[in-house]
């Protein structure tokens, strides 16, 4: 790791002569379809070849996996599991050539380090380790997972990744406050999306809202977390029998989900639609539990709507607090009370919701994009390594 390296990131050999290009291995438990895989190891990737690295992804879990995983079929799951623990075990005792190793959240999704340790105490490469979760919990509450399966994940394995890490990436002020009780090299690293592809649909941040209709209303998430929608409910269940005009949209929870009281438009996600998705809606909802588990969350959902340049409500938990400005670039609900105020003025202010929308905009512009933070990357990896 102490050889010279040339401006296209190749070693320098004592001789002059120029070796090969550093290597890195990233590692990740979902493919790119989950999105802390995408948002946090795959768009950084050009970024970090045209800095020098060879970069090789492997995700723990295939793609055709990761699908079916939450769909109950625990034999499939069973077998895919064991496979998929093969192939690490595979990948770790027989990398070789690399300078160093990235790891987003955990190598693989099942058992203790055994990846961190092969590849860091047996074969001496040092680790990158990034996460956007308070991994260090079991699950999240309402986990329809067994205990048993939750066991397996062994979830306080992290610290010891932490703890050997040269670098650890954080994806708030409140991870980063918990990686530095084990690690003093720790990075606040936002996840962040392209302001180039995540932008507002025409004329609106002009103002310009020609479509005659309700405003629509809606939330994106996963299946796990759409149970945090009851935190708006009551809120929307007032403003409906006040004869407020609105429609309601969930993009990912499950078929089945339900508000009762209230008549909600369920429809899948789709990779190819996400950002489509976020810009239909008027008004985007952010409700989160309070709790430790929750702290962990870094509000990344807010940053979604910013970018497209949807007023939002949100708790006031997670990394929301590193960046929302009530009033100023979303609205923040502490209660019942204050998701029904601020619900209620973003149905019936225009102004408000162009102020919000441009304000949230102008802040991914200028810190929250991958523009801003990309380059970042690169540069807190070759400084980890002393290769700048």
């Amino acid at each position: 790791m102490g050889e010279p390296y040339d401006e296209r990131g190749f070693r320098v050999c004592a001789r002059g002569r120029v070796s090969r290009p550093r290597r890195l291995l990233a590692l990740a438990v979902y493919p790119e379809r989950s999105a802390a895989t995408r948002f946090r190891v795959r768009q950084y990737v050009p970024m970090l070849e045209r800095a020098g690295w060879e970069v090789r992804f492997e995700p723990f879990m295939t793609d055709e996996m990761f699908r079916g995983f939450y769909a109950g079929r625990r034999v499939q799951n069973a077998v895919g599991l064991s496979l998929a623990t093969l192939r690490r075990l595979r990948t770790a005792f027989f990398a070789g050539g690399y300078d160093a190793v990235l790891v987003q959240r955990e190598a693989a999704l099942i058992g203790p380090a055994y990846t961190e340790f092969i590849l860091h105490s047996l074969k001496g490469i040092p680790i990158v380790f990034d996460f956007d979760d308070a991994i260090w919990h079991l699950d999240l509450p309402r986990s329809r997972h067994p205990i048993a399966a939750r066991l397996l994940k062994s979830p306080g394995k992290c610290w010891r990744t932490m703890r050997q890490a040269s670098l650890v990436l954080a994806g708030s002020e409140y991870l980063a406050g918990r990686a530095r009780d084990v690690n003093s090299n720790v990075e606040v690293f936002p996840t962040v999306v392209p302001a180039s592809t995540w932008a507002p649909r025409p004329g609106r941040l002009g103002g310009n809202e020609a479509e005659d209709r309700p405003l629509r209303i809606g939330w994106i998430g996963s299946h796990s977390t759409a149970h945090q929608l009851e935190l708006a409910a009551p809120a929307l269940r007032r403003l409906r029998d006040e004869g407020r005009r609105f429609t309601i949209q969930l993009v990912g929870a499950a078929p089945e989900f339900t508000l009762d009281g209230l008549d909600v438009e369920a429809v899948p996600w789709r990779l190819e639609e996400e950002v489509s998705r976020f810009q239909d809606l008027d008004i985007g909802l952010a409700p989160m539990h309070d709790g430790p588990v929750y702290e962990g969350k870094c509000g990344f959902k807010q940053l979604q709507y910013m970018a497209v340049g949807v007023p939002f409500v949100s708790s006031w938990v997670g990394g929301a607090k590193d960046f929302v400005v009530d009033g100023d670039n979303g609205l923040v609900a502490h209660d019942d009370d204050g998701w029904y105020r601020h619900l209620e003025s973003l149905l019936e202010s225009p102004d408000l919701r162009l102020s919000l929308a441009r304000n949230g905009r102008t802040c991914i512009e200028e810190k929250y994009c991958l523009e801003k933070q990309g380059p970042r990357v690169a540069a807190l990896v070759d400084e980890a390594f002393g290769h700048v």
